[in-house]
C-alpha cells in the first residue's frame, strides 16, 4: 500500500508561508501586549495624572474661582474629565462669554476664558461694579476701576441696558474720551468727556452722534469749553454763557440770558 504524503510537505514554498503566517501572529500578538502592558503602567503613573492647571483671560473672576469651578484638582486623572462638560460648568459663572479647556504638555491643563467685555462701571459707596458687555452688573466689586465710563443715576434697569447697547456701539478712540454718563430722566443723558466738554443727548441714536464728536470738537478750538446739545441737531454753548464762571457743573440748569435763551451756536456736521 503506498504511503500517504501531505502536499505541503512535498511543496517547500507552501510551508514556508505557513511558517511566516505563524511568525507574523505571535508578532501582532506580543506587540498588542505590549501596547496594553504600556498603556496599563501609563495609567497607573504619575504621568497620566493633570500636573497644573493654568487660567487664561481672567479677569472679573480670580483664576481660583475658574479653576474651582472646573472640578478639575491636580493629581486628578488626566484623561478623567470630558472637556466639554467642564466648558460648560466655567461658562455658566457670571460674566464669561466662551471657556474652553486644553489638555497640554502631557500633563498640564489649561482653562481659557473668554468673559465679557467691561463697557461701563458703577461707583458705589465700597468701590466699583463692572457693568459688562450682556447688559449685567457684575456683582464683585473692585477698589480699582477698570478704563470705562462711569454711569450714574441710572436707577431703571431697562434705561442702563439701553445705554451699555450704545457705548458698546461707539469707536473705541471716542469711548475712551467718555469718563461719565449721567442719566437725567426721560431717556436723557449728559456725558461728560475727558477733554472737557459735556455732551447731552438722549440715549437713543447716542452712539451714531457721537461719530461725529471728533468733527465736533475740531469746529470748536477757537470756542473753549462748553455744552455739545445733540438731542435736536447739533448745538454748542460755551460753559461762560451757561455757568457765568466758565465752569462745568454736573446739576442743575444753565443760565439763560436777557432774553430767556442760552446763547448758542449751531454745528454742522458731514
Amino acid at each position: 500500500m503506498d504511503k500517504v504524503i501531505d502536499i505541503e510537505d512535498r511543496i517547500p514554498s507552501l510551508r514556508e508561508k505557513r511558517k511566516r503566517r505563524a511568525n507574523r501572529n505571535f508578532l501582532f500578538l506580543l506587540v498588542l501586549f505590549l501596547l496594553l502592558l504600556a498603556v496599563l503602567l501609563y495609567f497607573q503613573s504619575p504621568l497620566s495624572k493633570v500636573k497644573e492647571i493654568h487660567v487664561e483671560g481672567a479677569a472679573l473672576q480670580s483664576e481660583e474661582e475658574y479653576i474651582r469651578a472646573s472640578g478639575i484638582r491636580t493629581g486628578d486623572p488626566l484623561w478623567g474629565f470630558r472637556a466639554g462638560k467642564v466648558e460648560q460648568s466655567v461658562t455658566s459663572l457670571k460674566g464669561v462669554e466662551h471657556a474652553e479647556v486644553i489638555r497640554k504638555d502631557f500633563r498640564d491643563v489649561v482653562i481659557r476664558v473668554d468673559e465679557f467685555e467691561t463697557v461701563a462701571i458703577i461707583q458705589q459707596e465700597s468701590g466699583f461694579q463692572p457693568v459688562l458687555a450682556d447688559g449685567s452688573v457684575f456683582a464683585q466689586v473692585s477698589e480699582t476701576p477698570p478704563s470705562a465710563p462711569v454711569l450714574s443715576d441710572f436707577g431703571e434697569r431697562g434705561q442702563l441696558k439701553k445705554m451699555v447697547n450704545e457705548l458698546e456701539k461707539i469707536p473705541e478712540s471716542i469711548a475712551s474720551l467718555i469718563s461719565e454718563v449721567k442719566y437725567t430722566g426721560e431717556g436723557s443723558i449728559t456725558a461728560f468727556m475727558t477733554d472737557g466738554y459735556e455732551v447731552r443727548g438722549m440715549i437713543s441714536g447716542f452712539a451714531e452722534k457721537m461719530e461725529y464728536y471728533p468733527s465736533i470738537v475740531t469746529q470748536l478750538t477757537e470756542e473753549g469749553k462748553g455744552v455739545i446739545d445733540l438731542e435736536a441737531g447739533v448745538f454748542f454753548t460755551s460753559y461762560e454763557t451757561i455757568y457765568g464762571n466758565g465752569e462745568t457743573r454736573n446739576d442743575g440748569e444753565g443760565e439763560e440770558d436777557a432774553e430767556g435763551e442760552p446763547d448758542e451756536q449751531e454745528i454742522s456736521i458731514p
